[in-house]
C-alpha cells in the first residue's frame, strides 16, 4: 500500500488545538467540540508537547471522578509526556505505534520536538480506505 510509506506529516491537515496546562477542562471541551476533534495538545513556551488531553481522559479522569470541568486544570488530568512521532516517519510506523500502545491520537513533531500537528486513528483509517478497492473486498468475502 503506497500510503503506508509516505511521511506521517502528509496526514496532518485538520486543525490541531494547542492549550496550556493551566487552561481548564471546560475550555478544552469547548474547543474540541467546536473543532470536532478528540484531543488537545498541551505545549510549553517553545511549542513542545508536554501533555495531551483526549476524550478518554475526559471520561476516565474527569467524569468518572466527579470533577468539575470548569474548576479542573488540564495539568491535573492530562496524559503527561506523550509519545510523539517525528514528521518524517512513515504512516506505517504511526499505525504500528497506535496499535501497540492503544492510542487514538498521536502528536507529530519536527526534528526539534516542536508540535506540527496530530494524527488520529480516523486519519489513518481514511488514508487506508482510499486505497481499498471495494469490489475487491466484496469478491473476497
Amino acid at each position: 500500500m503506497q500510503h503506508m510509506d509516505v511521511p506521517v506529516v502528509s496526514l496532518v491537515g485538520r486543525s490541531t488545538i494547542v492549550m496550556r496546562e493551566d487552561d481548564t477542562v471546560s475550555a478544552a471541551i469547548e474547543k474540541m467540540s467546536r473543532e470536532n476533534v478528540g484531543s488537545v495538545v498541551i505545549v510549553d513556551d517553545s511549542m513542545k508537547p508536554i501533555g495531551i488531553f483526549t476524550e478518554r481522559d475526559l471520561l476516565m479522569r474527569v467524569c468518572a471522578r466527579g470533577l468539575d470541568p470548569s474548576g479542573t486544570r488540564l495539568r491535573d488530568v492530562m496524559t503527561r509526556n506523550p509519545l510523539t512521532i517525528r514528521e518524517n516517519e512513515t504512516v506505517r510506523k504511526a499505525l504500528d505505534m497506535m496499535i501497540h500502545f492503544g492510542f487514538r491520537h498521536l502528536p507529530v513533531v519536527d526534528p526539534e520536538g516542536r508540535l506540527v500537528g496530530v494524527i488520529s486513528i480516523r486519519d489513518l483509517s481514511r488514508a487506508l480506505a482510499s486505497e481499498v478497492d471495494v469490489e475487491e473486498l466484496h469478491s473476497a468475502g
